[in-house]
């Protein structure tokens, strides 16, 4: 325990039980004698009471709960303090420094040193590989792309038109630099308008499985540092995101839209295109957004709207519905 309690800057309320060993984290209410858990929500109180960890990580505030006689490891941000600690048990994959037999990596191509390269990927022209990157089975990073050093390509992901910092993590069946959904009317139906961008993701962004982000039209994509997007989300062609941000499961964001630092956007959010999300806003989940949000603003609904005024339509319209039901 106190190593654990070292590396991740915390401080043990028992500190006569430094020496105690942990081999594994695990979840609140299945945690047993040997693990550690994590109490970071008063409404899971009761869980708190009942836990058989050696150890909980906590806040000093939450600490005053009753307990099963764990020990407490408090932190000012339990939650985050327990995702190092699950880095210390779980460390990311470390590649193994070898290219597949049934790799293809072409000629000119400049592969870092300590770098895995899977089976059935393909490697093209003019592509440089950072140093200790893992490129995974069936993985195509096409001419030209440039990834930077520590980063991931999950399986079956398609990378092209794109510069990749270093610490990138791009999950399985990830779709980056793709042509954008550029059209205009025609007499024989749409036509394409030509796109001629790239995608530049910056330093430590996570990609979740089955995205897709379209290189830029002109201009190009891009993606803030430490960013963080989910599974199934779509990012329009020129947008641009900060740092920071964090984007939910089946969000889509539609061209040329801008989002500030820090940004959340909640699962199933659709923004519509050439707006500008200033840093801080936070967008409730199934919002449509069609017009711009004011940093730290807070917004929710159908169109979205400031969240009191939604949270007042709503309860407006429940009682609404409740007088005519009872006209009935």
């Amino acid at each position: 325990m106190g190593h654990i309690a070292g590396v991740v800057g915390a401080e043990l309320a028992q500190p006569e039980r430094a020496g105690e060993m942990i081999h594994d984290v695990a979840e609140l209410t299945d945690a047993k004698s040997g693990q550690l858990a994590v109490f970071c929500d008063a409404r899971h109180a009761q869980a708190f009471a009942d836990c058989h960890a050696s150890v909980v990580v906590t806040s000093r505030k939450l600490s005053a709960y009753p307990h099963n006689g764990s020990a407490l490891l408090l932190a000012d941000d339990p939650r985050l303090t327990f995702a190092r600690i699950g880095k210390l048990f779980y460390p990311c994959y470390q590649p193994k420094a070898v290219i597949h037999s049934r790799a293809f990596v072409a000629a000119s191509a400049a592969i870092g040193v300590g770098t895995e390269i899977g089976a059935g990927a393909v490697v093209g022209e003019n592509v440089q590989v950072g140093s200790r990157c893992h490129i995974a089975p069936n993985a195509v990073i096409a001419d030209g792309v440039i990834i930077g050093d520590d980063t991931m390509i999950g399986a079956n992901s398609s990378i092209s038109h794109a510069l990749i910092g270093a610490h990138v993590r791009v999950a399985e069946n990830v779709s980056i630099g793709g042509e954008g959904f550029g059209f205009v009317p025609g007499p024989k139906g749409p036509m394409r308008v030509f796109q001629v961008g790239r995608v530049i993701i910056e330093d430590g962004v996570e990609i979740g499985g089955n995205s897709a982000i379209d290189r830029g039209s002109l201009g190009d994509t891009v993606i803030g540092a430490m960013t963080a997007i989910d599974n199934l989300v779509q990012i329009g062609h020129n947008v641009k995101l900060g740092k920071g941000c964090i984007i939910a499961g089946q969000a889509g964001i539609a061209g040329s839209t801008t989002l500030g630092d820090y940004v959340m956007v909640g699962g199933a959010v659709s923004i519509s295109d050439h707006l500008t999300i200033g840093s801080g806003a936070r967008i409730a989940g199934k919002s449509g957004v069609m017009r711009d949000v004011a940093a730290g603003e807070t917004v929710a609904g159908y169109p979205a709207v400031p969240v009191r005024q939604w949270h007042k339509q709503t309860a407006a319209l429940a009682r609404l519905i409740a007088r005519a039901c009872g006209k009935d």
